[in-house]
């Protein structure tokens, strides 16, 4: 015989708003950011130094810092490349 379920169901579900979401465009940013940042370590190994500064900007414009670069290509110290 059947019989109501008397508690709130556990398998509700989630509320959108209280999620963070990002945009699609964000998600593509953060994507291209990726392949951008593999691109650069490309472009250093070959030494095109005109096109991975052109690249690295890129990146630090998606991602909003600069890319994480050996230290004697971004100029930085070595321990504060370790840290980063």
């Amino acid at each position: 015989m059947y019989e109501p379920i008397r508690s709130k169901s556990v398998h509700s579900v989630a509320d959108p708003a209280q999620s963070p979401h990002r945009s699609r465009e964000a998600e593509l940013d953060i994507q291209l950011a990726g392949h951008l940042a593999a691109l650069l370590a490309v472009t250093d190994e070959l030494g095109l130094d005109e096109a991975a500064e052109a690249v690295a900007a890129q990146v630090a414009r998606l991602r909003g810092a600069p890319p994480a670069r050996h230290a004697a290509l971004s100029r930085s110290d070595d321990a504060a490349l370790h840290r980063r």
